[in-house]
């Protein structure tokens, strides 16, 4: 898409980009709740305003519709458990739902494209620079960095999911050989240099997964591909020789098949494995599961310390049973159909997060949502399926 600085960009593309720019500051709390929800909710206010009182063409997609269907379910089952913890998350994923909503109907042009991928390089130089420079560590025996943002604690896999659109920005960019070509290849190490500090291998694996899809299926040109691989390898053993060995032991010993068999995945095996006994003891249970967050009270019930799958498949079954399952794989397959020709980055971001949701739960995880986002965004030119736009019916 060729971008032409004469076109303007719209304060629905400006709104949007701030929104995505505090993702990073997600943990972050004030007096009167969560900093992005603080940011959120006059976000969206402009954004129904712009939607009634703006000229905006406005297209829908399968994304829409079948988001919309999953959040309509996960509001049914209410009924079934309508505990505080239930209710604060589905509130929560319907507001994240109609954000998407606000955020996705209308058609952007090249320009606001390339400012909202602008906007994710500047999250992840926020979340480099906040790693880079933390100096404080788990405990005495666990060198982890710890990643706080404004003095707030984030879970190094959550942050890890943070880099994954940053650096497939930075792969698009480098591969298309723009004019901060070496500026992008910094962020891009220095991002996988701040995942290995935290010590998260499911964020390594995903971000990496995520980059690895996008050279196999964003790189039409053999040629390019080959030196893309190439430089990978190059790249790979400059880290395992130069880098690694920068890391504390401890940490340096977690990225090792050994640590992985011995911790058992840090205990989630057994998780995953009583969930799942758990919720195939009736249909019901099943069909269509036990409720929002109901692992906390059986989990505890069981013996175990925390009350989360820690596995988003694993999670949704228990929670919303099969029929929440298909829904969420509809709508993750979706994401990932709809962009594999026209923007494989998005795509590649979606298939990096899959490898995260072995180890987290996706409700409201804004990483997921906000990926979400840009796969369900239509570009000028780009349109992948049929739009109803003012009443008309357009091919894409």
């Amino acid at each position: 898409m060729t971008v032409n600085a004469k076109e303007k960009i719209s304060i629905d593309c400006f709104l949007a980009g701030i929104y995505f720019l505090c993702l990073p500051f997600t943990v972050v709390t004030t007096p009167f709740g969560s900093l992005l929800k603080l940011v959120t909710i006059p976000i969206v206010m402009m954004l129904l305003i712009r939607l009634f009182m703006g000229k905006s063409v406005l297209t829908f997609n399968y994304i829409h519709f079948f988001y919309g269907l999953y959040i309509l379910f996960t509001a049914a089952l209410l009924i079934v458990d309508n505990d505080e913890i239930a209710v604060t998350t589905t509130k929560d994923m319907a507001l994240g739902a109609l954000m998407l909503m606000l955020i996705t109907v209308r058609i952007y042009n090249a320009r606001e494209k390339e400012f909202l991928e602008n906007v994710w390089l500047a999250v992840g130089v926020i979340c480099v620079f906040v790693c880079l420079t933390s100096k404080e560590v788990m405990n005495e025996y666990e060198s982890r960095t710890v990643i706080r943002i404004l003095g707030f604690e984030e879970d190094q896999n959550q942050f890890c999911a943070y880099l994954v659109m940053p650096s497939l920005v930075c792969v698009k960019r480098i591969t298309r050989k723009d004019r901060l070509f070496f500026a992008y290849i910094i962020l891009l190490a220095l991002s996988f240099y701040a995942i290995l500090k935290t010590g998260s291998r499911g964020g390594l694996i995903g971000v990496f997964f995520g980059v690895a899809v996008y050279v196999l299926i964003g790189i039409k040109d053999v040629k390019v591909r080959i030196g893309v691989a190439i430089a990978a390898v190059l790249a790979v053993f400059l880290f395992y020789t130069a880098v690694m060995p920068l890391l504390p032991d401890d940490v340096r010993a977690r990225y090792s098949v050994e640590a992985v068999k011995d911790d058992g995945g840090s205990g989630r095996f057994e998780i995953w494995s009583f969930l799942a006994d758990y919720t195939f003891q009736r249909p019901e249970r099943l069909i269509r599961g036990s409720g929002i967050f109901s692992t906390y009270s059986v989990m505890y019930s069981a013996g175990f310390q925390n009350g989360v799958a820690h596995n988003a498949y694993i999670q949704i079954l228990h929670d919303q049973g099969l029929l929440g399952l298909l829904l969420f794989m509809t709508v993750i397959v979706l994401c990932i159909t709809r962009n594999i020709k026209k923007e494989p980055a998005y795509s590649s971001a979606v298939l990096a997060l899959l490898a995260f949701s072995m180890s987290l739960s996706f409700y409201v995880f804004k990483p997921y949502l906000n990926i979400m986002m840009m796969c369900a965004m239509s570009f000028e030119g780009t349109l992948p399926e049929q739009m109803i736009c003012k009443g008309e019916i357009y091919d894409a």
